[in-house]
């Protein structure tokens, strides 16, 4: 290949590409999406850009208090949102919010498998039954909606977008310095596993598949879950988990990740498939405290003088 077909094929390419306004602003235009558990935190967030961005959004979550609120303070930002009662770890919940989202807007597009819980104790203590409702929402819910959304995309030929939720604890990470969360991290990982297992099989229908797992975010969930582990576990281990708790990177707003939600379900992702992305602020790296710099100015210990 000669230079001027070189030239010609990246002009070529550029000329045909879609453009950045179209891929990100006005793609979602005239789609439909189902988000589970999207009537508070990360959830909202999701729903909140998916909106924005011109989707007819169908939350799909257990209390209707915070669903209708979140439906009613979508509606006053001019955004078609509603709501439907599910809950992810019964089956026929997870049919019926597909089959809602469909009888409402007509069809679906998007689903985004969100609804999560999580706790904490100690692998020494864990009670079965906070084993299995883990499983049942984080796994198991999020195996079955997605189970619910394919087929119908199958059957009406929908070329969609999947997008599931796992967590950092897919890492195997957990709290720094004290874990006890090792079936949340189970089922997360579990989600990140299923979701390239489920890419390859939906490839062939057209339906793109990938995973996005977030880090410590600021959200509701914060002050209603894991607070057990206060009590049974006393002082001492609040103690830790306060002097330890600026170790794990931490967005004040799960927007943040939302925006990453949002792209995965633009042609952003059209070439992307089985992915897991991680946006949990460089949970899994080594950070760097000090501005430690022999050769440059206002880092420690700063220029030296030169010996010559």
């Amino acid at each position: 290949m000669d230079e001027k077909m070189i030239m010609e094929m990246g002009k070529k390419n550029a000329e045909e590409a879609p453009t950045l306004e179209n891929i990100f602003c006005h793609a979602l235009k005239g789609k439909t999406a189902l988000v589970t558990g999207g009537a508070t935190g990360l959830g909202y967030n999701i729903v909140n850009r998916l909106a924005e961005g011109g989707a007819k959004v169908m939350i799909a979550s257990r209390n209707e208090t915070r669903g209708m609120n979140a439906v009613t303070e979508f509606k006053e930002k001019g955004y078609d949102v509603n709501w439907v009662r599910t809950d992810v770890s019964k089956v026929a919940d997870c049919y019926n919010a597909v089959a809602h989202t469909v009888n409402t807007y007509g069809k679906l597009d998007i689903l985004v498998a969100n609804a999560s819980v999580w706790s904490s104790y100690s692998y020494l203590d864990l009670p079965e039954e906070v084993y299995d409702s883990v499983m049942d929402i984080d796994l198991k819910g999020a195996y079955y909606i997605g189970q619910a959304a394919a087929r119908e995309m199958v059957r009406r030929k929908t070329k969609g977008k999947i997008v599931f939720i796992s967590s950092a604890a897919h890492l195997g990470d957990g709290p720094s310095h004290v874990v006890m969360n090792t079936y949340y991290i189970a089922a997360k990982s579990g989600v990140a596993g299923m979701a390239k297992g489920i890419a390859g099989e939906l490839r062939q229908y057209g339906i793109n598949v990938n995973c996005v797992a977030p880090g410590g975010m600021l959200t509701a969930g914060i002050f209603t879950q894991a607070t057990e582990a206060n009590e049974l576990y006393g002082p001492e281990y609040q103690a830790s988990r306060k002097a330890h708790g600026k170790d794990t990177p931490f967005t004040a707003n799960p927007d943040e990740v939302a925006r990453v939600v949002y792209a995965m379900c633009t042609p952003m992702s059209d070439f992307m498939n089985g992915a897991v992305i991680d946006v949990n602020g460089g949970a899994a790296i080594n950070s760097q405290e000090k501005p430690f710099s022999y050769t440059v100015e206002g880092c420690i210990p700063g220029p030296q003088p030169s010996t010559h």
